[in-house]
């Protein structure tokens, strides 16, 4: 899947507005670490109803930019917490860290070209 990211649309859902995408992309970038470690420390404690907030509010903030891998590993998170399914819980966190690590990779360097 990837990271699937469409760089007319996205720009098409700021409404043309590349200061607006790029205040966005500066917001997210400054808050997806903080929000990995809240999902992180969920994890850690075994606690589903974090992992499942966590994994919600990290798919959404991901969501903005993604529906490839980022976003889906996010929701995975966000349902085996719902579901209280934890096996696998570590993997699927080291799954979501190497998409969210690409996304931010990738949208630091696009906001420099623009």
């Amino acid at each position: 899947m990837a990271l699937k990211i469409n760089r007319e649309e996205l720009l098409e859902n700021f409404m043309g507005d590349e200061e607006l995408l790029l205040e966005s992309i500066d917001l997210f970038l400054e808050r997806a670490e903080t929000r990995y470690a809240t999902l992180v420390a969920a994890v850690a404690e075994r606690d589903p109803v974090k992992i499942m907030e966590e994994g919600h509010t990290i798919k959404g903030m991901v969501g903005i930019f993604s529906t490839g891998d980022p976003f889906e590993t996010a929701k995975k998170l966000e349902f085996m917490g719902r579901n209280k399914a934890l096996d696998g819980v570590d993997e699927a966190l080291v799954d979501f860290k190497a998409n969210l690590d690409e996304l931010t990779g990738y949208l630091a360097a696009w906001k420099e070209e623009l």
